[in-house]
């Protein structure tokens, strides 16, 4: 079996492997991997030096041909059986879709209709799911829209970031996609169309995409919840109340990049800070029900709060919430 692997991030060398080592010729010299296409090295840092795809390095390291623009392959009759691809970051054209006997499976980090695009760990993370998963679907020319090949499902747990959550998602990609490509190479498996009706859409994040109102966070600090619904930008024709919970989700949601953020002002300056790491809490709400049983009143139900426990105001080290008001006691949100 030949096959052109499609990446770009650190996220899927897992599936690289796992095709690299499994699917080797029968007498284990050669690897299953015919190519890969990756995206350019893009230049960075001060010294501006070209900094080169996990993907691109892997390829590399292993003396695999590589290419940075996938119509190469038909130009160049680069052959394969099929390709596989995972977060490569852009469009293939058809005539390379159509280059391959089998086609081109996507594996995608939703559970397919639901949240088709580039942000879908995001986007399930803010919504407040309980579950997740991957859908392998053959690529066509749509957005994440052709026939699903086959899906799995993962529970999200109460401490992921979309970090976390998309690592365990190509994780266990890998060991699905061993057994799931023979046999789909040898025809017993029929893809099934998506219901475009249930689609909903995410886009690519951008820096200021982690903006938090300041006004929305100091209500959640208190206990309360914004009266105004926050349009979240990278999911299409979707808002929520800003509250202790949804904020706390969207502050894992942001992790590792772009980050949540918000502003503070010391002074007369107005100041970004990062917002690395937050957790909910009850204890202020448990002790006002205590007090008002011990005079004989109705208890008061439990009120969630968000407490802020790694901030990072632009320039310094992080620190603590409290820390920073410590230092900055003057501090304000604004």
């Amino acid at each position: 079996m030949r096959i052109i692997f499609f990446g770009t991030p650190e996220y899927v060398l897992p599936i690289l492997e796992m095709l690299h080592k499994a699917f080797r010729d029968k007498i284990g010299k050669s690897s299953g991997i015919a190519a890969v296409v990756t995206q350019e090295p893009k230049i960075a840092g001060r010294d501006k030096f070209l900094a080169y795809s996990p993907v691109d390095t892997w390829a590399h390291k292993h003396k695999t041909p590589k290419f940075h623009n996938p119509s190469e392959l038909v130009e160049k009759e680069i052959s394969a059986d099929i390709g596989v691809l995972a977060s490569y970051g852009k469009i293939i054209p058809k005539k390379v879709l159509n280059h391959f006997p089998f086609g081109i499976i996507n594996i995608h980090p939703s559970l397919l209709p639901k949240f088709r695009g580039a942000s879908p760990v995001q986007a399930s993370l803010i919504s407040g799911e309980n579950q997740t998963g991957v859908t392998f679907i053959k690529l066509d020319e749509e957005l994440d829209h052709g026939p699903i090949i086959s899906q799995f499902k993962e529970e999200i747990q109460m401490a992921d970031t979309t970090e976390s959550l998309r690592n365990r998602l190509f994780e266990r990609s890998a060991e699905v996609l061993k057994t799931l490509l023979p046999a789909y190479l040898q025809g017993k498996i029929k893809p099934t169309p998506q219901d475009d009706k249930e689609a909903s859409f995410t886009r690519q994040l951008k820096k200021e995409d982690g903006f938090i109102d300041p006004k929305a966070i100091k209500a959640a600090m208190q206990g309360k919840n914004s009266k105004k619904k926050w349009k979240i930008p990278f999911i299409k024709n979707y808002s929520l109340v800003p509250s202790a919970y949804s904020l706390e989700r969207f502050i894992r949601a942001m992790q590792p990049w772009p980050g949540a953020w918000t502003t503070i002002r010391i002074k007369n300056n107005e100041l970004r800070i990062k917002i690395l790491k937050a957790h909910i809490d009850t204890k202020d709400a448990i002790r006002k029900t205590q007090y008002e049983r011990s005079n004989n009143t109705s208890p008061v139900s439990r009120i969630p709060y968000l407490v802020m426990d790694e901030v990072q105001l632009e320039g310094k080290n992080s620190v603590t919430w409290k820390q920073l008001m410590e230092g900055y006691p003057e501090a304000r949100l604004v």
